[in-house]
């Protein structure tokens, strides 16, 4: 069972103040403060720094926080696995492209050799997922943004080129990235993949978002494609979702396709990183 001390530490780390922390616990805040004295002198060293009133982790402490995150994770797996005897749900994440153009594939050859299987799967963008995992809301996440490779295990699930596109009817001639900023640039929003692979693309390029003449953003990558195809203008998308997709045009852009990965992760150091990496291999087999 989880040590009351461990979660009363996730707790604090969780809102950054020990007031807060005591509140959602129900505890006093000396009470939180003796714990967390507690574990320092336990381990040894200073978990917590101050600027002022601005409490955060020292290194230490933030590598407590990732170990403390990953065994509240599996506890409350291994609680559900003795419930259930074994047969728990699969909970998967994924950003939007894979999890709309390449998942349905893989999920239908795991099921034909697994076919009992409970499976929820959630799309989100790349840093609610991250977010998900760090909740144990989920078992293991399919992504095409950056994570830190300290706190998760990841295998590669797909290479993929990013490209920028329009409407098929549109008649650009642009040849460089400079040329496309009189126009107007469809994008996803803040946190997810596409979005960071293509301001790191513009970063390149001594450019930013706001360099173009306007900007629509969307949460959704069907309304990304929908607005592109009606020509409201550009877009840079994965090319898995591109293929099938017979209005739009990929542009012979200078630098372009770039390629990126989509990974599979899951939380570094968990007592289930077995099986996780089995399920990982055997769903980048499927695709």
């Amino acid at each position: 069972m989880q040590d009351l001390k461990m979660e009363t530490f996730l707790s604090v780390c969780e809102h950054q103040n020990f007031t807060k922390a005591a509140d959602a616990l129900a505890l006093t805040q000396p009470a939180v403060s003796r714990q967390m004295k507690s574990l320092e002198t336990h381990y040894g060293v200073s978990l917590f720094q101050f600027e002022g009133k601005k409490m955060s982790l020292t290194a230490a402490g933030e590598m407590l926080y990732r170990y403390a995150r990953t065994a509240r994770s599996d506890e409350r797996i291994l609680q559900e696995k003795l419930k259930e005897q074994g047969h728990r749900p699969l909970r998967l994440g994924a950003t939007p492209t894979p999890g709309e153009f390449m998942l349905p594939k893989v999920l239908a050859g795991y099921l034909r050799t697994h076919p009992a299987s409970d499976i929820f799967l959630t799309i989100q963008n790349t840093a609610a997922l991250l977010a998900r995992l760090d909740q144990d809301e989920i078992d293991l996440a399919v992504v095409e943004g950056n994570f830190s490779k300290q706190e998760y295990a990841y295998l590669l699930f797909s290479r993929q080129n990013f490209v920028p596109v329009c409407a098929r009817n549109l008649p650009f001639t642009a040849s460089s990235m400079e040329e496309l900023l009189p126009h107007t640039l469809i994008i996803r929003e803040p946190g997810s993949g596409n979005r960071e692979i293509l301001e790191h693309s513009l970063n390149r390029h001594n450019l930013s978002l706001s360099d173009f003449a306007s900007l629509i953003e969307t949460n959704d990558i069907k309304v990304q494609k929908a607005l592109t195809v009606q020509g409201c203008g550009i877009a840079f998308l994965f090319e898995a979702a591109v293929t099938s997709e017979t209005e739009l045009q990929i542009l012979p852009l200078e630098g372009f396709p770039l390629q990126h990965t989509c990974n599979i992760v899951w939380r570094r150091e968990s007592i289930f990183q077995e099986e996780y990496a089995a399920l990982a291999h055997t769903f980048a087999g499927h695709l």
